[in-house]
């Protein structure tokens, strides 16, 4: 019996569908970098230094986050080079997602700025390494092609001057719990607005606060907002 021709394009989108998933999963599979940076001229000028620097390794780019997860969920990819100022999701909360879906990934945070604060936080929420945009090219393929060869000894922190001792730096070690309050604050919300929407009492809420202003060296609220937006400790808009 003939089968219909419906059934044959019916047929026919399956097998197209399942031969592009096929293709995905083995792409994905060969991925040795991945790359996730938005300005054009950096990006640039980092895929052509690591062109040559990984000479034969699969290397994958993307824009945001959002963009890169469909190949995240299905790759094992050897090193993410994570910029921390991206349009969405940023800072050291794009960190901790991408570490979530790729929890054996060597992750390395490139920033424009040096800021220790910022590079401590990195490293309470996964990063092995912190490399400064303005470090030199040599110095930057260094870490990436040693964290593809297994070779990276972490943390590894690359300022504009070079290699910097990871022991100077005041670290910055908030909870995940004490990472919600601040996102909380960030949007403004009071102690009581933040008790409601995490589900704990108003004194925990208030430990929490003074944990941060601890951690943080700071005073007020004001402050602890504006060093957490000023280092990319949380996104512009918290999701």
């Amino acid at each position: 019996m003939d089968m219909p021709i419906s059934a044959y394009a019916t047929l026919s989108r399956f097998e197209g569908l399942l031969l592009d998933t096929v293709n995905r999963i083995t792409t994905a599979a060969t991925v040795d970098v991945v790359v996730i940076e938005d300005h054009p001229l950096y990006v640039e000028a980092l895929l052509s230094l690591l062109s040559v620097a990984l000479s034969g390794r699969k290397i994958e780019r993307f824009r945001d986050i959002e963009s890169a997860e469909p190949l995240l969920r299905v790759a094992s990819p050897t090193v993410i080079l994570l910029d921390l100022m991206l349009p969405g999701l940023r800072g050291t909360d794009a960190l901790r997602r991408v570490r979530q879906q790729c929890p054996d990934a060597v992750m390395v945070t490139i920033s424009g700025a040096d800021d220790p604060v910022q590079v401590s936080a990195c490293f309470a929420a996964g990063a092995q390494a912190f490399v400064s945009k303005a470090a030199k090219p040599q110095d930057i393929a260094s870490v990436v092609r040693a964290a593809v060869e297994g070779r990276l000894v972490p943390p590894v922190w690359i300022s504009s001057g070079g290699p910097q001792d990871p022991k100077a730096l005041n670290q910055v070690n908030l909870t995940d719990r004490q990472m919600e309050v601040l996102q909380l604050m960030c949007l403004g919300h009071s102690n009581k607005h933040i008790s409601g929407v995490l589900g704990i009492t108003e004194q925990t809420t208030k430990a929490h606060v003074s944990a941060i202003f601890r951690e943080l060296g700071v005073f007020n609220r004001t402050q602890a907002v504006l060093i957490a937006k000023r280092r990319g400790m949380v996104s512009p808009d918290p999701v």
